[in-house]
């Protein structure tokens, strides 16, 4: 709830975020926006109605609504759109459309209070940003762009823009979103050349990384759900299971070693791709050593991880994904535990500079065999010290408090910088 003073001792923000994807879809965004809310602001979220990543609507919501709700003190209002269905290009192009097209018709009429800040949750598709920047343009208010998933290039990198003609027009919807947008936020730090290329001009982009779970309590993570893990070296694979997560190279390394038999590899999560990959697992004979465990809620990670040997992150080898940072490696980073990964860039840097674990290149089934069987023969104690490596890198850059706290104070600076420019404007002229 907010009060009259906010936590920082300044009044509480009116703050109005714009994202296609909230609770109950499980994303980084539900955190902050309860993050501000509990240090006083009053926060308001535009969205779609859920259905990622089923690609049907959640059970209780549909085409009447609810349009609604309250979540831990969030306002969230709701707009139309078309599920996105499964493994169709055209039905997820309906589903990025239709929300950028409702909610731009929408958001004046469901937002009718004026906000101090409109902060845009850029994963794909690049259109949130529209309706983001008419409430911007409506309320004179400052927009601040977090960019998550780097347009035309992620788009490209994800299979769905197959011709040219695609990924130019995945550039020239993201040209004024970039552009015009007072602030880009990058979620990590080899996005900013590529924004400004694609915007037209030298656009202000702040480093904004995405930050590992919160645990609370002293004790070990618990989850009643829990199930059954094989005995033995776990190699744990968590998130999407999609196309971009390269779950080839995975079960490339998981055949390389399938006689070792006390290696196994664990993997958590859902997607598009999991239906292939049970199949690809019989395929090749790893039922005894290569283990789905199906999508489980995001909160009952650290319990996972801290039943994980080694923790695993991979990335088709594209320049998009070199540069990109998955909110996995702050979690991994945060759960001491070691590390390894098969991602170009910056993910590789990450990990190299933190002494957490092992990076190989991005498709190289061998180097990820070989990473997984050396660490394996590795003694417990190494493979401690790099956790705890891991743990001191993600403290020092990526702690979620300090980095709520760090956006807040870039809020402040420019509904401050508004309303001075705002008085400027109103105050008479003077000359001879």
């Amino acid at each position: 709830m907010t009060t009259g003073v906010a936590a920082d001792g300044g009044r509480p923000l009116q703050i109005a975020i714009v994202s296609q994807y909230f609770w109950p879809e499980d994303f980084r965004i539900n955190e902050l926006a309860i993050g501000l809310t509990e240090r006083g602001h009053h926060v308001t979220v535009l969205t779609g109605l859920p259905n990622y990543p089923a690609g049907s609507f959640f059970k209780g919501y549909g085409w009447l609504g609810p349009w609604r709700e309250l979540y831990f003190g969030v306002d969230v209002l709701r707009v139309p759109l078309t599920p996105r269905g499964k493994k169709s290009k055209i039905g997820l192009a309906l589903n990025y459309l239709s929300f950028a097209a409702f909610a731009c018709l929408l958001a004046p009429f469901r937002l009718r209070k004026k906000h101090d800040v409109v902060f845009v949750y850029q994963t794909s598709p690049v259109t949130v940003g529209y309706p983001a920047l008419i409430l911007g343009r409506l309320w004179k208010a400052p927009v601040f762009l977090w960019v998550l998933d780097l347009w035309p290039e992620s788009l490209a990198a994800s299979g769905l823009a197959v011709s040219g003609n695609a990924e130019r027009i995945g550039r020239w919807l993201a040209r004024p979103v970039y552009g015009k947008s007072d602030q880009v936020l990058s979620a990590s730090a080899g996005f900013g050349d590529n924004i400004r290329r694609t915007a037209g001009r030298d656009v202000l982009v702040r480093h904004f990384p995405q930050w590992g779970a919160k645990v609370t309590g002293d004790g070990p993570a618990v989850y009643d759900a829990m199930p059954e893990l094989p005995d033995g070296f776990k190699v744990m694979f968590t998130g999407n299971i999609g196309a971009s997560q390269d779950l080839e190279t995975i079960l490339a390394a998981a055949t390389a070693l399938r006689e070792k038999s006390d290696i196994h590899w664990v993997i958590v999560g859902d997607g598009h791709h999991l239906e292939w990959v049970k199949q690809h697992i019989i395929k090749q004979n790893l039922t005894q050593t290569v283990h789905c465990l199906g999508r489980h809620p995001s909160s009952s990670m650290p319990a996972f991880f801290a039943k994980a040997d080694v923790l695993l992150a991979t990335l088709r080898d594209e320049p998009a994904f070199a540069l990109t940072v998955p909110a996995k490696i702050q979690s991994y980073l945060s759960a001491s535990k070691p590390i390894v990964t098969a991602i170009n860039g910056e993910v590789a840097s990450i990990v190299r500079e933190s002494g957490a674990g092992i990076a190989v290149p991005a498709g190289d089934a061998a180097a990820l065999a070989a990473a997984v069987a050396h660490m394996a023969a590795l003694p417990q104690l190494e493979r401690d010290a790099m956790g705890l490596r891991g743990k001191s890198y993600f403290d020092a850059n990526f702690v979620q408090d300090k980095l709520f706290d760090q956006l807040v104070v870039w809020f402040r600076q420019a509904v401050d910088l508004g309303s001075q420019s705002a008085e400027t404007a109103a105050s008479p002229r003077t000359g001879i």
